[in-house]
């Protein structure tokens, strides 16, 4: 909530987005979160942050769904450098890193994704993260997302870029996609094994 608050704010300070067509755009309750102190510690209403992710997507993204991509993305760099979970400075020695072979690799790549999948805990009180090794796809793992029938779509792409960025940090690039087939379920696989 704070990253897509922050971009709001700058929005206005630079005169791009007038106060105005703010009051326009969103209800007095997610306005009134740009003159307050987010606090990671505080629960805030998903639909807020949805209703400001959209307007960042149609003011900066251009309509571009690739622009919540790379916010889930610069999200992952902000907390691993600000090293802010300590599941995140975990991944600066991570298990998957040690081992050269593939299957060795993958049962390491499942005991740290255990850990980082306990984020969503943290950060969301809605929605149960869950992760198994996919059936269809030979060393590849999945993530569940159970009971998601709050989860705009706005989250289900930062989540993704979320993901991919905390892969890439670790050397496995883009790694994951997303899908939706039934509405409080959203599945993460893997393109391909680690």
């Amino acid at each position: 909530m704070a990253g897509v608050v922050e971009n709001v704010a700058k929005l206005l300070a630079s005169g791009d987005l007038s106060r105005g067509d703010l009051v326009r755009r969103l209800p007095a309750r997610d306005v009134a979160l740009l003159d307050q102190e987010i606090l990671a510690s505080q629960w805030y209403d998903i639909q807020s942050y949805h209703r400001m992710n959209e307007l960042m997507l149609d003011l900066v993204g251009h309509g571009d769904i690739d622009y919540y991509r790379q916010q889930g993305r610069k999200t992952a760099q902000r907390l691993i450098d600000g090293g802010l979970y300590a599941q995140l400075e975990y991944l600066d020695r991570t298990q998957v890193t040690s081992h050269t072979d593939p299957q060795a690799r993958f049962e390491a790549f499942g005991r740290d994704l255990r850990l980082l999948n306990t984020l969503s805990a943290s950060i969301l009180n809605f929605s149960r993260w869950t992760y198994a090794i996919d059936p269809d796809h030979e060393r590849r793992y999945r993530i569940d997302v159970l009971e998601a029938d709050d989860m705009p779509e706005s989250l289900r792409w930062r989540s993704e870029g979320f993901m991919n960025g905390m892969a890439a940090a670790h050397g496995h690039g883009d790694l994951w996609r997303w899908d939706r087939s039934v509405r409080d379920h959203v599945v993460y696989r893997m393109l391909r094994s680690p």
